[in-house]
């Protein structure tokens, strides 16, 4: 009996402890539910795009969309090859938006597609706390482009042509830049430079001879040479310094002659009584001259005290010099202020003949000016060269009418009527043509208008007369043609049909000749039993072409309304 009471309430036991353990373990399975459950719903994770149908190479933008606190770190996907089989056109910058007490963050991206079917959007991965969020794929559908063969017509590959190269004149205005460089280079340094220092060596030389060579001595002696170890310079300037003031007050060739020349010079002087000289001066001065030549050719490093001693002999020569000069007569004066007079009359001679040429220059290049501008303003108007981009957008446009048919058009230049070229293929018939042009080799851009008026309207269709449009471009050496065929329409409701595209063409009558890359637009109107033919070239991708371009067809529009009215 005991042992079933104990049995009894052991079992009640276990079960009692059974039970704990169960709530025990229910409470933490809660307790972690509610925590993934608040993390979860407080992540959330979004992919949406604009369009899931598009045509080949149009942009859709996928969206990606974010839902996070404030503290989370978010890393959006990033690379080329994440979004194939679609190209990743652009990565938009990141769009953050504050939503209660969350942040949304938005990242946009570009992609396309340029082959027609069905594709998917892969899974991004997207980055929270460094724990991996995954999207959903998104279907995406490329349509292809509808061709009507009716209105577009198909045209057979063209072969690969060989083509020469296109010249360049970049070069030209380099060179134009760097002659002006160097051309304002030298004006400066002549007149900046140069200038100065001849003012400088004229005042010098308005110095009597004495005072300057003590003057040049003293500046001699603030001079850095002797610090630098510079003794041929050195030797060189207090040689000349005493050479210089011989020739101006003996009169003898000092700087031109050699030391034993310059000595002979002077020793004859005083035996001639033109010099009372003392031979110990004279000695002095040989000596001098001699250690000069040894400094000067032979690389000789004198002593500090026989530097210094040589720089003393040359003043005392200097002042012995002036003081063994005799006292010039009055008949020597007057030669001596004749001969003065005679180089002051030279001197401004000389500067007349300078500033003549000068003068004479100046108005050869103001003239050249005019007449280069003159004439360049002619072979403008004259359409040898015509006008440039600016000149044709910015200048006074004309307004005309061309042709029995009345045709008016606004124009940067008035259309010059031209003889009409007949085709070898043209077909023969009773039609009266008249053709209006206007080009500018140096914009370039040109503008024709063929108004033709047939006697008896042919059985021709507007498409037959694009194709012999096209056909006379080839014929003129244009290669790898690119044409389009639109149905025009007028605000005021007229048809035409518009032939457009670009090539190669060769420019025949440009001076400067070659070929380039021009964009062209066709307009073919028909009425009654006329047709008129606008054709329009400018450069390719050329945005002031296509201004005026518009700003003709605009004008043909306005005329149109204004006749309607």
């Amino acid at each position: 009996m005991m042992n079933n009471e104990i049995r009894i309430i052991h079992k009640k036991r276990q079960r009692s402890e059974t039970k704990r353990s169960f709530l025990g373990m229910s409470g933490f399975w809660m307790a972690f539910f509610f925590l993934f459950a608040s993390y979860s719903f407080a992540q959330k994770v979004t992919a949406v795009v604009d369009s899931t149908n598009i045509k080949i190479g149009e942009e859709i933008k996928l969206s990606i969309s974010v839902e996070a606190d404030s503290m989370a770190s978010v890393f959006f996907p990033e690379g080329d090859k994440l979004f194939l089989p679609l190209e990743l056109l652009e990565s938009y910058k990141t769009d953050t938006v504050k939503k209660d007490a969350q942040y949304q963050l938005t990242k946009k991206y570009g992609l396309t597609q340029f082959d027609s079917g069905t594709y998917f959007i892969p899974k991004q991965k997207i980055l929270i706390n460094e724990k991996p969020f995954f999207t959903d794929s998104i279907r995406v559908a490329v349509a292809d482009v509808v061709v009507d063969t009716l209105k577009q017509k198909m045209f057979e590959i063209k072969s690969i042509v060989s083509v020469e190269k296109g010249s360049s004149n970049w070069w030209k205005y380099v060179l134009i830049v760097l002659g002006l460089l160097v051309l304002f280079g030298l004006y400066f340094y002549y007149f900046v430079f140069q200038l100065k220092a001849k003012k400088k060596k004229k005042k010098k030389a308005e110095i009597p001879p004495y005072d300057r060579a003590l003057l040049q001595l003293n500046e001699l002696d603030n001079s850095t040479l002797l610090l630098k170890s510079e003794y041929k310079d050195y030797y060189s300037e207090l040689t000349n310094i005493v050479r210089q003031y011989i020739e101006e007050e003996v009169r003898i060739d000092a700087l031109e002659s050699t030391t034993a020349e310059l000595i002979r010079k002077i020793e004859a002087q005083k035996d001639a009584g033109y010099l009372d000289l003392k031979d110990d001066t004279i000695k002095n001065l040989k000596n001098v001259l001699q250690t000069a030549d040894l400094v000067k050719f032979a690389k000789s490093k004198p002593d500090d005290t026989i530097i210094k001693a040589d720089r003393n002999l040359v003043e005392h020569i200097v002042v012995a010099t002036k003081e063994a000069i005799p006292e010039i007569t009055e008949e020597e004066r007057k030669k001596d202020e004749e001969y003065k007079l005679r180089q002051i009359e030279e001197q401004r001679k000389k500067r007349r003949f300078r500033n003549t040429v000068i003068g004479v220059a100046a108005m050869i290049v103001v003239f050249g000016s005019l007449i280069g501008y003159a004439t360049l303003s002619y072979v403008k108007e004259h359409t040898y060269i015509g006008h440039s981009m600016s000149d044709l957008i910015d200048g006074e446009w004309v307004t005309s009418t061309y042709g029995a048919s009345d045709f008016t058009i606004d124009t940067p230049q008035v259309l010059k009527r031209m003889t009409p070229i007949k085709s070898k293929d043209s077909v023969p018939l009773p039609v009266e043509t008249e053709i209006f042009a206007y080009q500018s080799h140096l914009a370039p851009f040109s503008v024709a208008l063929e108004v033709v008026t047939f006697k008896q309207k042919p059985e021709i269709t507007l498409d037959d007369i694009g194709e012999q449009i096209v056909k006379s471009f080839e014929e003129r050496g244009a290669t790898e043609m690119i044409v389009k065929y639109d149905e025009y329409e007028s605000p005021t409701g007229i048809e035409g049909l518009k032939i457009h595209g670009s090539g190669t063409f060769v420019d025949e009558e440009s001076p400067f000749g070659g070929t380039q890359r021009r964009a062209y637009e066709a307009y073919i109107f028909e009425e009654g039993r006329g047709i008129q033919i606008l054709k329009l070239m400018h450069a390719e991708d050329d945005e002031n072409g296509e201004k005026i371009v518009d700003r003709i067809l605009n004008s043909i529009a306005q005329i149109e309304t204004n006749d309607n009215r």
